[in-house]
């Protein structure tokens, strides 16, 4: 059997394709963020006799002759300089020289240093550095080189926050739009209730298409009762009252004696289409407007 899927279930996974699809996009834009952050552009490497005032440098020196020392150290000297470590192998010794140039300009490290015995060093080649009046841009660099530092591992802290924050915010953009339900349309306002006199009208003129039923002619006996009690103002008086009121008035009087023969005494032979005309003719007349007329007591 071939599995039918409803169409009402396509609406709700289309947003949560889309939401997962802008997921992944704003995953990798983050990551990519996150990596150019990071990435710096390589500087040029001085050279390793290129040192910074101030700061300790280590040189090894391997030297076959007499034993080394420093120079006993004086004030307002460029160079200051000590031997941290000595290691002999095989007749060769090993220095582990550290020294701090004070003063820009180019210097020779083996003038800083003597033998033990007092002999020359002659033979020990010359090993320059200058001095720099800044630091170097790559002294993190240097720093880390002469550090006892171990392996390195890679983090990559920035780039994992990033991406755990564009996820977050796709997260709660999920979580307010997906699913939710459609606001309902807005209803339309209710149409306008005729008036009394417009619904007057409308059943005359259907008076002209043919007789009315029963329930209609009720209805609009009704409404005449009503707009003919307004304008003569005796809505607070009981009906029959307002009957024998509206009936004894000069200028209501006739129409209601008409409309009362029409619907109520058959002998008087008043028809439907007799009783429009007239009433259209009453109207016409008492265009400039009706006043309350009551008969003399």
């Amino acid at each position: 059997m071939s599995q039918q899927h409803s169409p009402a279930s396509e609406p709700r996974t289309r947003p949560a394709t889309l939401v997962l699809a802008g997921c992944l996009l704003l995953f990798a834009l983050g990551g990519l963020a996150a990596v150019l952050l990071r990435w710096r552009e390589p500087q040029p490497q001085r050279s390793d006799t290129d040192v910074p005032l101030g700061v300790e440098q280590a040189v090894v020196i391997r030297y076959g002759g007499p034993r080394l020392m420093a120079r006993p150290y004086r004030h307002g000297a460029s160079v200051n300089l000590r031997i941290a470590d000595e290691v002999e192998k095989g007749g060769v010794r090993v220095y582990d020289v550290r020294y701090v140039v004070s003063l820009p300009g180019e210097f020779d490290l083996t003038e800083y240093l003597t033998s033990t015995d007092g002999r020359p060093i002659h033979d020990l080649p010359a090993f320059r550095v200058r001095g720099l009046t800044s630091l170097t841009k790559d002294i993190e660099t240097r720093i880390q080189e002469i550090e006892n530092v171990g392996v390195h591992i890679g983090h990559w802290y920035y780039e994992s926050l990033a991406g755990l924050g564009v996820f977050w915010v796709v997260w709660l953009l999920g979580l307010i739009f997906v699913g939710r339900p459609r606001r309902p349309p807005r209803s339309a306002p209710p149409p306008r209730q005729p008036s009394i006199e417009e619904q007057i009208e409308l059943l005359l003129s259907d008076i002209g298409r043919g007789e009315l039923a029963v329930p209609e002619r009720a209805r609009l006996e009704a409404l005449l009762l009503r707009n003919w009690r307004e304008r003569l103002g005796l809505t607070s008086r009981r009906m029959a009252d307002s009957c024998r009121d509206i009936e004894g008035s000069r200028e209501l009087g006739p129409v209601y004696s008409k409309l009362q023969a029409w619907l109520h005494d058959s002998l008087a032979g008043v028809r439907p289409r007799e009783f429009v005309e007239f009433y259209n003719q009453h109207r016409a007349n008492d265009a400039g407007g009706v006043r309350r007329s009551l008969p003399e007591s």
